[in-house]
């Protein structure tokens, strides 16, 4: 059995205050040099109204002509096979293969120790489109039945976000591997644009860092391709 090198709170509350009932969740990481084990963390609190069902989803193989469902509504359900309220949003070409993963309101952790907290920062209201295919939290999961490292992580949901459109307000996503944990950010493009504005920074090993709903990434070092991850149109 594989030693499980970080760790992962899902947290989920129920009581949580009228007033900021969507804008309440809190993630903490930590680099491997900044732990006394050298795990590395991400921690998730979801104190808000979804559900408090989980699973694990089995890793599957598709033909190549396969495609799969991106769906809004799931975090409201009541079970796994409640698809009240639950809506299409698009479709997109299916993997020939996905991994098992934790599937919480937020999907949170895969079979390669690949991890994602969640915590919103709402961002501009004059960037979202509500016609982008993608919410949140259908982007971490695909990520996890996709995706063995952050990197590998943060660039499928840019892509993704970028070609099929974003849908969600401003959400960050902590995300952690064995080896080291990201800061991913992201909103949409603009009410006329289909399409995705996101950037990404490593946290650095030996430090901690916390997301409680304000944007976290002031500065992007277009030079340290190591530790700054972005959409070619954050600029502009």
């Amino acid at each position: 059995m594989k030693r499980i090198s970080f760790f992962v709170l899902c947290l989920y509350a129920l009581g949580c205050s009228a007033q900021s009932q969507r804008d309440a969740c809190t993630s903490i990481m930590a680099g491997r040099l900044a732990t006394t084990d050298g795990s590395v963390i991400t921690s998730h609190t979801c104190d808000s109204w979804y559900r408090t069902w989980m699973n694990i989803v089995w890793p599957e193989d598709y033909p190549g002509d396969a495609v799969m469902t991106v769906y809004e509504g799931l975090m409201h359900t009541e079970h796994s096979q409640d698809m009240t309220n639950v809506h299409e949003k698009g479709k997109i070409p299916q993997a020939r293969h996905t991994y098992r993963y934790l599937n919480t309101a937020y999907p949170c952790l895969n079979e390669h120790q690949l991890a994602i907290g969640e915590t919103t920062y709402g961002g501009r209201q004059e960037m979202q489109n509500k016609k982008g295919m993608f919410l949140i939290e259908e982007l971490a999961r695909i990520a996890l039945e996709r995706c063995k490292t952050a990197r590998e992580a943060i660039v499928l949901m840019g892509e993704l976000a970028q070609k099929y459109g974003y849908g969600d307000s401003g959400e960050c996503l902590t995300i952690a591997d064995p080896k080291e944990v990201w800061i991913f950010e992201i909103q949409g493009e603009g009410p006329n644009k289909i399409g995705a504005v996101w950037a990404a920074q490593r946290i650095p090993d030996d430090h901690i860092a916390v997301s409680a709903n304000v944007s976290r990434i002031g500065y992007i070092d277009t030079n340290d391709k190591e530790n700054y991850l972005y959409s070619d149109n954050v600029f502009s």
